[in-house]
């Protein structure tokens, strides 16, 4: 099945306040949002307005920034839907084929500035296998679908890193959440392969 994925939304830099005071009084408004924005920003006003800088970093709505950018132990992380729509607002294609039989999931991109040279990655079950990951509820539950974004932020990493220097990368929320309980990775398999998952947060950092 394949899938065309939507684009993203540029930033509207006439909706955020300009001053500090501005920006500070915007975020304690929105803050009190109850039940209309993710946790990690709910009363917490100095959380919402760094994920609108951010966002404004990336060419993001600010509303839009707040439901796509998570915060993760002090880390701010897009949403895979968030890293496909940045990708292609910024004119380059994107395209995903599922294999649900195979359960696997491949992710094309080709750069406007080099259509010669398409980047592709492809997630399977003996990645996730390798990596760790089938015992996780979200891959017993929707693998195909975990495997799709998996392959999505991974291509997006390695064709358009620029897109995503003010987040250190395009990593999720759900990918920093699978190194919590990890199985050990053998280091040959890290070594061989420059897209290899890290084995643990601070090696992520390290490599960021």
């Amino acid at each position: 099945m394949n899938q065309e994925l939507t684009t993203g939304n540029r930033l509207g830099m006439q909706t955020v306040p300009q001053t500090f005071n501005e920006q500070m009084r915007f975020a304690e408004v929105i803050s009190q949002a109850k039940g209309m924005l993710p946790r990690a920003y709910e009363g917490n006003p100095a959380n919402v307005l760094v994920a609108i800088q951010y966002g404004a970093s990336l060419g993001i709505e600010p509303m839009a920034a707040l439901q796509n950018i998570d915060v993760i132990q002090g880390t701010p992380t897009l949403s895979a839907k968030a890293v496909a729509a940045m990708v292609r607002a910024n004119g380059h294609k994107l395209w995903v084929s599922e294999d649900e039989q195979n359960m696997s999931a491949t992710c094309t991109i080709v750069r406007n500035d080099d259509k010669e040279h398409p980047v592709t990655v492809t997630r399977d079950k003996a990645w996730a296998q390798r990596m760790g990951l089938l015992t996780k509820d979200n891959y017993k539950k929707q693998p195909t679908t975990m495997l799709m974004w998996r392959a999505v932020t991974a291509c997006a990493n390695r064709a358009c890193p620029e897109l995503f220097l003010g987040l250190g990368g395009a990593y999720t929320a759900d990918e920093l959440h699978d190194m919590d309980d990890m199985a050990p990775v053998e280091a040959t398999v890290v070594e061989e392969d420059d897209d290899a998952w890290p084995k643990s947060k601070l090696d992520l950092i390290a490599r960021i």
